[in-house]
């Protein structure tokens, strides 16, 4: 009775945590939803140098693996994780009241350096505060709950994130259903006061200092040895392609869904900010049926999902791309609601395979470097959806046709992770098996 005890997740605490992502998910829509709208459809802005400031905090993504691996040697009697996460949560929110400084400059002048370099100020605080915070939070998840459930842990507090960003959208729509400078700075301040209450309600007590029985008393490996010890297994390269490929494919979308919407059809800036709303409201369903469907299975047990969400991510945009081209608005809805139904599950499968992908030894470490492919390549991402939208205007001299080429790419990646995750041995890595050799190790080990 007292191992089953031991093995039954804390909901009431994994709730808690979870809040955390409301708070994270008021800021985030700010810059990758509001602002991104407002600088390329509002001020009238090329894309192209918009979404690099997006992907900007992603491409600094190699800080959290490095956060992971201190926050896994701080000694016993100490905090572990809350020191990095608090230590990037308050940059992240002291550098927002910035971007309607950044707005009324570049209002002024599309080509103020003062504007341009306050943006890239602004955003280089918000990035190095992600990512000193992301993983380190997910590792405290992590901890938090016994090992048969740690994919449900990560998955739940997922569900905080996908469920406020559309909550997140809604309001910011009824704040400034219409550009003006006093309503974005109005718009900063209220989101601001939100994302530290809620951050600071699930961090509160949320760590007490690790013991020394908690921490293994081996000597650390230094870092670089530990990455080239990570790297050596060909599961984990291949893993680390299936989130990269996947973090493109999935967020090319990020920086011109909304401007697709003004482009395209002439919709608002509230009608574009509930685009998240109506994403938001399929990943919600199919996020929250997924949990309770797989909520038996283990953490290294859902590829399969995986797989299915992956399909039925690549769908909608497909037709997305069918849309840009025939400017059918009247599925537009729909389609976005589908797309939120095939990426919540995508989401459930991939966040639980994270869990399955790590070792006890080095936890934050790995989960350091999962998290750095998925911030890396969806900055990358991010950008290259701004970038193919101003390749294909260039070429085409058609705004149906460029967002169309964007959501068709995003198709296309999606359908080809499956097949690199079908080589991924999840399982056997979860177990602790012996990694397999790659080409040149195995290689090496022949010639000798």
């Amino acid at each position: 009775m007292e191992a089953t005890t031991e093995q039954r997740l804390n909901v009431p605490r994994t709730l808690k945590l979870g809040t955390f992502h409301i708070g994270s998910s008021f800021i985030d829509l700010l810059t990758s939803g509001v602002l991104n709208r407002v600088l390329i459809t509002d001020l009238a802005l090329a894309a192209t140098p918009v979404a690099l400031l997006s992907a900007l905090r992603y491409l600094l993504a190699p800080l959290s693996i490095w956060a992971g691996y201190r926050s896994d040697l701080r000694p016993p009697g100490t905090l572990r994780r809350l020191p990095f996460i608090w230590g990037g949560r308050l940059p992240m929110l002291l550098s927002l009241p910035l971007l309607p400084i950044v707005t009324a400059l570049l209002a002024t002048d599309p080509a103020s350096v003062a504007g341009w370099s306050l943006a890239f100020f602004a955003f280089l605080i918000y990035g190095v505060g992600t990512l000193i915070s992301g993983s380190t939070y997910l590792s405290l998840v992590r901890d938090s709950a016994p090992p048969a459930r740690r994919g449900q842990a990560l998955a739940i507090v997922q569900v905080f994130l996908v469920i406020s960003f559309p909550v997140a959208g809604v309001i910011y729509g009824r704040l400034m259903p219409v550009y003006d400078q006093a309503s974005f700075w109005r718009l900063v301040l209220i989101g601001m006061s939100i994302a530290f209450g809620f951050i600071a309600f699930a961090l509160w007590r949320a760590e007490r200092p690790a013991s020394a029985v908690e921490i293994d008393p081996t000597p650390p490996e230094p870092f670089l040895p530990l990455l080239r010890q990570m790297w050596s297994d060909v599961r984990a390269r291949r893993f680390f392609l299936f989130l990269a490929l996947g973090a493109v494919s999935a967020f090319a979308q990020d920086a011109v869904l909304e401007p697709f919407g003004g482009d395209v059809f002439g919709l608002d800036n509230g009608q574009t900010t509930r685009f998240n709303a109506y994403w938001g409201v399929g990943v919600v369903i199919s996020l929250l049926a997924t949990v309770y469907f797989t909520r038996r299975r283990a953490a290294h047990e859902q590829t399969g999902v995986a797989m299915l969400g992956l399909t039925l991510t690549a769908l909608p945009l497909f037709l997305l791309s069918v849309l840009a081209i025939t400017e059918w608005q009247a599925l537009l809805i729909p389609v976005l609601v589908m797309f939120g139904l095939g990426f919540g599950i995508y989401t459930v499968g991939a966040v639980s395979l994270l869990a399955a992908m790590t070792t006890e030894r080095h936890a934050a470490a790995y989960l350091g470097l999962w998290s750095m492919t998925q911030l890396l390549f969806r900055g990358l991402g991010i950008f290259a959806g701004g970038a193919v939208r101003d390749v294909a205007l260039w070429m085409s001299g058609s705004l149906p046709l460029a967002y169309a080429s964007v959501f068709l790419l995003e198709a296309i990646g999606l359908l080809v992770c499956i097949v690199i995750l079908q080589r991924v041995d999840v399982p056997g890595f979860a177990r602790g098996e012996t990694r397999p050799l790659g080409a040149a190790t195995a290689l090496a080990a022949a010639d000798g």
